[in-house]
């Protein structure tokens, strides 16, 4: 009985050891030591919706990730994944397109002093944006992973972050860093 105990206890203190000595993912990001938020922060300096094709860069990336074609650029039926609660939803249920990257935290980190074509660029790129629900969206608002991630696909959304964040070269907080390297700690 007792050898079972001292088996079992090395085998818990071996995990244990495992997971913090597991070298976290690599995201090659700059860092700052935490956000600062700066004053003069406008969300029409982000301009609107941009044309694409016949549609708005919205309805793009909402019809990308629908099951059935849109008409007129508006759904009709069908459903659309939600990467962020990783389920389908309806296509026509209250949807929003989310700034993986929040506007106000890369005005923050470094887009302040951006000129406008480029804060329109990085607003509608469709790496930055991702179709959700209208309460994950509110849930999130200008958060970045410390204060929240979403309840799926975590890994993925910390990854797409990152590589956001290194093609307009922005910073993020070492403790959002840090919590975006844990969702990806064991993903192969």
């Amino acid at each position: 009985m007792k050898s079972y105990y001292l088996a079992a206890l090395s085998c818990i203190t071996a995990l244990v050891i495992a997971w913090y000595a597991w070298p976290f993912p690599r995201l090659d990001v700059s860092t700052v030591p935490a956000r600062t938020e700066l004053q003069g922060y406008d969300r029409d300096e982000f301009g609107g919706w941009q044309p694409n094709g016949a549609c708005t860069t919205r309805e793009a990336i909402m019809e990308n990730q629908a099951s059935e074609a849109f008409a007129d650029c508006r759904p009709q039926s069908g459903t659309l994944y939600d990467p962020y609660a990783g389920e389908m939803i309806s296509a026509t249920s209250p949807i929003e397109v989310d700034h993986i990257f929040p506007l106000s935290a890369a005005f923050d980190m470094g887009a302040a002093q951006w000129d406008q074509d480029t804060k329109i660029r990085f607003a509608n790129d469709p790496l930055n944006l991702v179709a959700t629900s209208r309460k994950l969206n509110q849930e999130k608002s200008d958060s970045l992973p410390s204060e929240w991630l979403p309840p799926a696909n975590r890994c993925d959304y910390s990854r797409r972050l990152a590589e956001i964040a290194r093609k307009y070269e922005l910073p993020l907080p070492r403790a959002d860093v840090r919590a975006m390297r844990r969702q990806c700690r064991f993903d192969f």
